[in-house]
């Protein structure tokens, strides 16, 4: 999902391992070069250069975290085949394996047994790698071009129903969850910065989940026009040129869910500082203009059009939900996979901040994005 952007070479058994499986799974060259790319935190990638003939290609090569779900994989994928196919020029082509599929599945040797994981291959986009999901500060021309893109993704799939053999919770079914899950994780013994504040502000999260102002109801999220959203629609998973969107990537958190929900995420995402003195602040003149763009592009769009103003009503709510949603990523990985926890202790100060400024805000933030500018009669 997120993670910095950096590179590294990966040691010789690594560089082997990666050799061994385009060899024998793909048809597109030998791996000459290969660059651990450092682009989130679910799964492992790599920029890979390959030469055929004598011409050289760059892909980019992505190892599942183990315990992926295979149909998970089997959606994203279907996804990505189905944008191609309606014509959205800006997502990365899957590469075939010698089977004709979109995935291999690989043997490893670990310590408890022999494990398969999958792995797929991706045509390289253009661009250029600006931007982090803790560095999303984008110039105002980006914005509006990432806002455009986003209306493009959306009424491009939007009619597609998925695959009939895989369902995720939408972010309406999850909240209950959320709540029980952090409660209890807000128990466990261990003693650390991030254990400290996290039990320091857990009854305050969970106050917001249990808050009916800060969510729909199911009954209305049903009415809400539903999408495979991308899940993860950030500045870190775009590629830009020329103060364009040149490129839109990971698909691995897309699922079925409303629209609402996919923008008032990118918002949260887009919009939100990661500044010392105003960490946590929703930006206001950054949701202004992301909606704006989004609105105006979404407009000249026949298949779904720009947000209804029932989804504008419910979009506050929808970046409440698109931080929980997060926070729960942040609160599962460290408790789950251990990872560094002076950076996923940021992280957690970011989430806890953002949500005190939404409840602090909320009748502000309502007004501003309920305003007739952003309604479909102006424009």
């Amino acid at each position: 999902m997120h993670g910095q952007r950096v590179f590294e070479t990966p040691h010789g058994e690594i560089f082997d391992q990666l050799k061994t499986i385009v060899a024998k799974h793909y048809n597109i060259g030998q791996v000459v070069r290969a660059n651990r790319n450092h682009r989130g935190y679910i799964n492992a990638s790599y920029d890979i250069e390959v030469e055929r003939d004598g011409a050289k290609t760059q892909y980019l090569l992505r190892q599942y975290r183990s315990g992926t779900h295979e149909k998970k994989i089997c959606f994203e994928h279907a996804l990505m085949m189905e944008l191609l196919s309606r014509g959205f020029g800006l997502s990365p082509r899957l590469i075939a394996t010698k089977h004709g599929t979109t995935y291999a599945r690989v043997a490893e040797n670990r310590q408890e047994g022999k494990k398969v994981s999958f792995v797929a291959v991706f045509s390289y986009l253009p661009g250029e790698d600006k931007f982090t999901w803790d560095d999303p500060l984008c110039t105002v021309e980006e914005l509006e071009s990432a806002a455009e893109v986003f209306a493009r993704y959306h009424n491009a799939i939007y009619g597609w129903e998925g695959v009939n053999n895989w369902e995720e919770p939408r972010i309406i079914d999850q909240i209950s969850l959320m709540r029980r899950k952090w409660r209890v994780q807000a128990q466990e013994e261990g003693e650390s910065p991030f254990r400290s504040y996290f039990l320091e502000h857990s009854d305050f999260l969970c106050g917001v989940l249990d808050n009916a102002a800060y969510f729909p109801t199911k009954e209305v999220y049903d009415g809400l026009p539903h999408l495979a959203i991308h899940g993860d629609f950030h500045p870190g998973n775009l590629k830009y040129s020329k103060g364009k969107i040149s490129g839109i990537f990971d698909f691995d958190w897309a699922k079925m869910d409303t629209r609402c929900f996919d923008v008032g995420l990118a918002i949260f995402y887009f919009c939100t500082s990661w500044e010392v003195n105003s960490d946590g602040n929703l930006l206001s003149d950054r949701v202004q203009l992301f909606l704006y763009s989004y609105q105006k592009a979404a407009k000249e769009m026949t298949t779904l059009g720009p947000l209804t103003t029932f989804e504008l009503q419910i979009l506050p709510q929808m970046i409440v939900a698109g931080n929980a949603y997060v926070l729960e990523w942040i609160l599962g990985e460290f408790y789950e996979t251990r990872p560094d926890a002076d950076e996923f202790l940021r992280y957690l100060r970011h989430g806890v901040k953002l949500m005190k400024w939404l409840v602090q805000n909320w009748t502000s933030l309502k007004n501003l994005i309920q305003t007739r500018k952003y309604s479909i009669s102006a424009y």
